[in-house]
C-alpha cells in the first residue's frame, strides 16, 4: 500500500552518513522491503522512533476528510460530471487567485487536460489522498492570454479529440470542429483577448497543444493544481456543499 513500505536502502544510507567521517570499507550491500508499523522489531529501534512520527503525520494528512461526493464520477467525452467538476473548480479558483495576487484580469475560461485526470471519484467521503490520486503530478496553476482566433483553434483541437474538461465555455462539435462557441455567455469574438486558467504542462504545449505556446501573455500562480483541488474541496465541505455531478451540455455533438 502507498506509504506502507520502507526500504532498508534508507537504513544503509543512514549508516553511510553516520560513518562518513570514519575509515570504513563496505564490501557488499543488500536490501529488502519491510512493512513499517509499530510492531516492527528487526530494525534499529532508534531509527524507527525517528521515522514513525513522520509516518503517522503523513497518514493523518492523507486521511483528512475534505469533501463528500454524492455519486460516482468518471471522466468521459464529450463531457462528464468529473471533467466538468474539475474545469469549474479550476475556473473558480483561478478567479479567486487572480484577485489574491492583485492581477489586472480575471480568467474567463478554464482547461484541465484530459490525460492529467488519473482517476475518478467514488460516492462517499473524499480524503486528501484522493486528490493525490486524481492529480499525482506537480503541475502548477497558470494563466495564458489568447486571441479569440487562437481560442477558436484551441477548441477545434478539443473538438477533434472528442471533447474534454473545459469551463466557462459552450460549443457544438461538428465535423471535428468547434462551432457556435459561447464564452461567458457571449459569442466568441476573433479580435478579442481572453485569459484562460490551466496547468503549466498544457500551457507549455503538452498533449499536442502547441497553440497555447503561441499565447500573448503568461502568468504562473505558483500553486500546485493538486493543492488547488484540496483547497476548493475543503472550502465547499466547510460550507456544507457536497460534490455533485453537473452535466450541462457545455460540449455537445451535432
Amino acid at each position: 500500500m502507498m506509504f506502507r513500505t520502507f526500504s532498508l536502502t534508507v537504513l544503509i544510507t543512514y549508516f553511510l552518513l553516520a560513518t562518513a567521517c570514519k575509515s570504513t570499507h563496505i564490501s557488499s550491500v543488500s536490501y529488502q522491503n519491510t512493512a513499517v508499523d509499530e510492531q516492527i522489531n528487526t530494525i534499529d529501534s532508534n531509527l524507527v522512533s525517528i521515522y514513525l512520527p513522520y509516518k503517522n503525520k503523513l497518514d493523518n494528512d492523507m486521511n483528512r476528510v475534505i469533501s463528500v461526493c454524492e455519486t460516482d464520477m468518471v471522466k468521459n467525452k464529450p463531457e462528464s460530471g468529473l471533467t466538468n467538476l474539475l474545469a469549474d473548480l479550476l475556473l473558480e479558483e483561478g478567479k479567486t487567485e487572480a484577485g489574491n495576487q492583485s492581477l489586472n484580469f480575471v480568467p474567463e475560461v478554464s482547461f484541465f487536460n484530459y490525460g492529467g485526470i488519473r482517476t475518478g471519484l467514488q460516492k462517499g467521503i473524499i480524503k486528501v489522498g484522493k486528490a493525490f490520486e486524481i492529480m499525482p503530478f506537480e503541475n502548477e496553476m497558470v494563466f495564458v492570454q489568447l486571441t479569440g482566433t487562437q481560442l477558436q483553434q484551441f477548441y477545434d483541437l478539443i473538438a477533434e479529440s472528442g471533447g474534454g474538461s473545459v469551463g466557462g465555455v459552450r460549443f457544438v462539435i461538428s465535423d471535428k470542429k468547434a462551432k457556435h462557441i459561447i464564452v461567458s455567455g457571449k459569442p466568441l469574438q476573433p479580435e478579442n483577448k481572453y485569459w484562460m486558467v490551466t496547468n503549466d504542462y498544457a500551457a507549455n504545449g503538452g498533449d499536442d497543444l502547441s497553440i497555447l505556446r503561441q499565447r500573448l501573455d503568461f502568468k504562473n500562480t505558483g500553486l500546485k493544481i493538486r493543492d488547488v483541488i484540496i483547497r476548493n474541496f475543503e472550502k465547499q465541505h466547510k460550507s456544507g456543499i457536497t460534490l455533485k455531478e453537473n452535466l450541462d451540455g457545455r460540449i455537445s455533438n451535432e
